[in-house]
């Protein structure tokens, strides 16, 4: 069995998750996983270590007993261009080398997630071709299916990564779309030398947002707190009269309402539908005491958000499609996907 490298077109495609899952089904099925990441560039500091926060995550979840230095070696953590000008590339490569054989040593398979797209780390010589061909990797490319055109940046990735790009999951197809693109890409994909391994439905729930997520995006302000974190998979735009509001109010699940502070009316509308999860109230208006002590009994978490209704759903817009995978609602979903379309065995993971 060989190891591989799960890479992409472009930032928050999905690779983090395609990991977990697998690494995940492989544990089941018997197999030592490892995980690996060798240029990790979304550092935070957690318990006063820097830390990829992709790779903290991940290893956190496959629980692969190695040590987080071991599991991402090199972390970006100044401006690119000065990490670049002061960095010595034969170093950089000979830590990745050792690293990965520390974590592959007593494993059956490693598991070895891409920079935040294929490029990231060509100055350096860490991008994925390079990282692929010192690690002897197959690559396993997530494309997140946003339009038509992405067959045409799998083939420049192509070009580049050469012979041991084997293989294309394409992720987050509409619904209607899965048969059609399948049908096609296949083809496509096979007369360019790639195998297509599956096709991942979109689903609201891995693309949701947590509460928590969504109050420190906003650097909201509780005014009733969360008895759990739900998960919002849809935000409704409070802008329209009660009546209005009810039928939309009636169609949603796991949705959060986003209102101004003094439309107690909406507010109130929405605590009695019970498919509101959350309510937003923006501008730093705060709404009536007798609001928040029917949403604190109904289990209704209100933030207090300073910007106004615009600007809330533009922060919210931006962070939708960046959620990770956490919580054992959306590693489950990502688990089931994955086993339903990937064929582990075309990966020769026997």
């Amino acid at each position: 069995m060989k190891s591989i490298l799960v890479s992409s077109i472009e930032g928050y495609s999905g690779k983090s998750a395609v990991i977990i899952a697998l690494g995940l089904i492989l544990r089941e099925r018997g197999f030592r996983v490892g995980y690996f990441k060798p240029f990790g560039v979304g550092i935070t500091r957690i318990k006063d270590q820097l830390v990829d926060e992709d790779a903290y995550n991940t290893s956190i979840v496959l629980n692969t007993g190695d040590d987080i230095e071991d599991i991402c070696p090199v972390k970006l953590d100044e401006p690119y261009i000065e990490f670049v000008s002061s960095a010595d590339s034969k170093e950089l490569k000979k830590l990745v080398l050792e690293s990965y054989n520390r974590i592959a040593a007593d494993k059956d398979i490693v598991l070895v997630e891409g920079a935040e797209d294929y490029n990231v780390g060509r100055a350096l010589g860490l991008c994925d071709r390079d990282v692929s061909l010192a690690l002897d990797l197959d690559v396993l490319m997530v494309v997140k299916y946003t339009d038509d055109f992405v067959l045409d940046r799998v083939l420049v990735a192509k070009e580049l990564l050469g012979d041991r790009f084997k293989f294309v999951l394409f992720n987050q197809l509409a619904g209607y779309k899965t048969v059609y693109v399948r049908g096609i890409a296949e083809r496509f994909l096979e007369r360019n030398g790639m195998e297509l391994l599956g096709t991942l439905p979109y689903d609201p729930l891995l693309a949701g947002l947590f509460v928590s997520e969504i109050s420190n995006a906003l650097g909201g302000e509780w005014l009733v707190k969360p008895a759990e974190d739900d998960i919002i998979e849809e935000f409704l735009i409070g802008a329209m009269s009660a009546p209005s509001a009810l039928k939309y109010f009636r169609r949603v699940r796991q949705a959060a309402l986003i209102t101004g502070g003094d439309r107690a009316d909406l507010q109130n509308l929405a605590l009695e539908t019970g498919n509101i999860k959350c309510i937003l109230l923006t501008g730093h208006l705060e709404p009536p005491q007798m609001m928040l002590g029917k949403a604190e009994e109904k289990g209704v978490p209100v933030i207090l958000v300073e910007d106004d209704t615009l600007a809330t759903m533009e922060k919210i817009d931006e962070r939708l499609g960046k959620a990770r995978i956490r919580g054992d609602a959306k590693i489950r979903r990502i688990k089931e996907l994955v086993e339903l379309v990937v064929d582990l065995d075309r990966l020769a993971v026997k």
